[in-house]
């Protein structure tokens, strides 16, 4: 999707529908500006609502304006991917694009659908314009091309990291079927700071602010170091570090987190970022932000059973950071 400047007003139809093939298509223009438009992929099921009706379908609508009201999610950044393992019902008669190639292989998501947000799509606009902020794909059979059945062909810019992460997570979390980037500008700003730059570090520094953060994320955190945004390189990193944890911070970049649902995704990015907020709270008092006593952090993670797992973890990244 082209991203558009200023405020255009509301979507309008040109009426307009095209046939090549298999495919229909509706062109949407903005008022006021020129040749600008949209070309989006149409399906009976469009028509009678039934897309609307998804329970993530709305729950990503729901999501995307909680995002843009928290300022997560600026202008056209942050995206969103949800993996179907099988349609849901009623969403059978879809329409059929030109197919595409992946930007990397992904076998394991042949035969699947992804539910992408679009190129440029604003969050605080997904409400009235969900045709247009979205694109539903099937995965075809061998993982190396896509088909758009509904909705924006143009996916996000970040759809080699939602690929590679999705790919990963049929393998080691197959429940956890979103994957969630978002801007949360409290966490971007810790990765500015040097002695926070891996994982071990930021990891430490955000989960002692809180009595309860160490038992929420017994695993801790993974930092990504910088690639290109956009970049395979970007997901073929972050779906390494997915393999461990359920929350990523890139660098100077955002955040990513991965979950059964889009609110649970949601849940995990509130609570590092409340740890983000009172890590700067404390600084911004002219405090130095040391946290949690070790023998407490100990305490809660024995009395939750955690302990073990969580010194597993720290065994394991440590092992990483001095390969």
């Amino acid at each position: 999707m082209v991203a558009h400047q200023g405020g255009c007003g509301r979507c309008a139809s040109l009426a307009a529908h095209h046939g090549t093939g298999g495919l229909r298509t509706r062109v949407l223009a903005h008022r006021g500006l020129g040749d600008r438009r949209t070309r989006v992929v149409y399906s009976p099921a469009m028509a009678s609502g039934q897309i609307e009706r998804v329970p993530e379908i709305r729950e990503l609508v729901k999501v995307s304006t909680w995002l843009a009201q928290k300022g997560w999610s600026e202008a056209g950044s942050g995206n969103i991917s949800i993996r179907f393992d099988q349609l849901p019902s009623g969403l059978e008669n879809l329409g059929s694009g030109q197919p595409e190639r992946l930007p990397l292989a992904a076998p394991k998501l042949g035969g699947r659908y992804l539910l992408v947000t679009a190129a440029g799509a604003r969050a605080r606009e997904m409400v009235s314009e969900l045709e247009r902020g979205v694109g539903l794909f099937n995965i075809m059979q061998g993982g190396l091309d896509m088909v758009c059945v509904w909705g924006n062909p143009s996916a996000t810019s970040e759809l080699a990291a939602h690929v590679a992460i999705q790919e990963k997570l049929i393998e080691i979390r197959p429940g956890d079927r979103v994957v969630l980037h978002t801007h949360p500008p409290n966490l971007i700003a810790l990765t500015h700071l040097p002695r926070l730059q891996d994982s071990r570090a930021i990891s430490e520094a955000l989960l002692r602010m809180q009595s309860e953060a160490h038992v929420l994320f017994p695993d801790g955190l993974r930092y990504v170091q910088y690639s290109t945004p956009g970049s395979v390189e970007l997901g073929a990193r972050s779906a390494e570090e997915v393999e461990h944890v359920r929350v990523l911070l890139w660098h100077m970049h955002g955040a990513v987190a991965t979950g059964e649902s889009l609110s649970r995704a949601l849940d995990s990015l509130e609570y590092i970022d409340k740890m983000a907020e009172i890590y700067w709270i404390l600084r911004s008092a002219g405090v130095h932000p040391r946290g949690m006593r070790e023998e407490d952090i100990q305490s809660s993670l024995k009395h939750f059973n955690l302990w073990e797992q969580h010194l597993d973890s720290m065994s394991a990244l440590e092992r990483i950071l001095h390969r």
